[in-house]
């Protein structure tokens, strides 16, 4: 058999033939003039910077809806701090005042201190030449102020002397104390039952323990003192005194000591009282004066008298005889 070839061969439908022959009849398309290039281009431009600005607004919306959810978080944080934030506490009450004692609030004014004002934490007290202030605190540790000081207050069992004096009372003996810390600038006093004055002038600490034992807390190590001792802090050294409970340098505090309720309780109460402020000690001079002194109810009130002198005023309502030596209160029966 021969090889056959096979060839392929281009066919054109009518349709074709007929548009073929109109693009020959018509000629060569005319070239665009310059004008209409240009304005094309300007259109094409046009479009295109319309196109970029639409996404820059876009971008700038997000930006903006962004920015606009981070100040709506910021307020309703502000919104809410009011709510966590902890309020000023009431931690101690003026019990008595004597000359000029001010307060500040924590907003730079000084106000004559109320006999019904609270103190509240962040609160500062000072005292005029004279002014004394007796106060207790919400734990029931008690606090006077001698002339001339500043305290501020921190919380219920923190109060910081800057200057001045200030005696403290945490209770009688035997009884659980509450926790209270005085900070100085020299270092923190904290008592273990006790009653005691810190004293901070020019640098210098200077604390003197009456009843019970303190510690001073500092840097550098801690100073405890027992009662009958004075310990000054002065230029990194510590040096001990002995100071009795009725010496003179407790004077002061008489001047300022909170009233005691005398309705309903003893003659004896009421010596114990007498007796923890002024440093003595009660000497009954016969079975029978100490008798009546446990069985004899006061009534009234002893309210701006110091010690001494409230001993005098209600003993002379009974048949108890007192006699108010440096170191003890004698108490004697008027029979005797």
């Amino acid at each position: 058999m021969g090889n056959r070839m096979s060839t392929e061969i281009e066919t054109y439908g009518d349709e074709e033939l007929d548009i073929a022959a109109l693009l020959r009849a018509v000629g060569s398309r005319p070239a665009a003039s310059a004008e209409a290039m240009a304005a094309a281009r300007a259109a094409v431009a046009a479009e295109w910077h319309a196109t970029v600005a639409a996404r820059q607004r876009r971008r700038q919306f997000t930006g903006w809806a962004m920015a606009a959810s981070v100040a709506v978080g910021a307020v309703a944080v502000w919104l809410v701090r009011p709510l966590v934030q902890t309020e000023p506490q009431v931690v101690a009450s003026l019990a008595r005042a004597v000359g000029g004692v001010e307060e500040n609030a924590g907003d730079g004014r000084w106000t004559p201190l109320a006999a019904t004002d609270g103190i509240a934490s962040g609160t500062q007290l000072r005292t005029a030449s004279g002014g004394r202030a007796a106060l207790r605190m919400a734990n029931g540790v008690e606090l006077r102020l001698d002339s001339r000081t500043l305290v501020a207050f921190e919380d219920g069992s923190h109060a910081t002397l800057k200057s001045g004096a200030v005696y403290v009372d945490s209770g009688a003996p035997g009884a659980p104390a509450a926790d209270f810390v005085l900070d100085t600038p020299a270092g923190s006093v904290r008592h273990l039952g006790t009653q005691y004055q810190a004293r901070y002038v020019s640098g210098d600490l200077q604390v003197a323990v009456r009843e019970g034992r303190i510690a001073v807390e500092r840097k550098t190590g801690n100073v405890v003192a027992n009662a009958g001792e004075r310990i000054t802090l002065a230029g990194g050294e510590v040096t001990r005194a002995a100071l009795a409970p009725n010496a003179a340098d407790w004077s002061w505090v008489a001047d300022v000591t909170p009233p005691f309720s005398i309705e309903g309780r003893s003659v004896e109460d009421f010596l114990v009282w007498v007796a923890r402020e002024t440093g003595r000690t009660i000497v009954y001079t016969s079975g029978e004066a100490a008798q009546q002194s446990r069985s004899v109810t006061l009534r009234g009130t002893v309210e701006g008298l110091t010690p001494d002198q409230a001993v005098q005023a209600v003993l002379s309502t009974t048949s108890l005889q007192p006699e108010l030596g440096p170191e003890h209160i004698r108490v004697r029966a008027a029979a005797e």
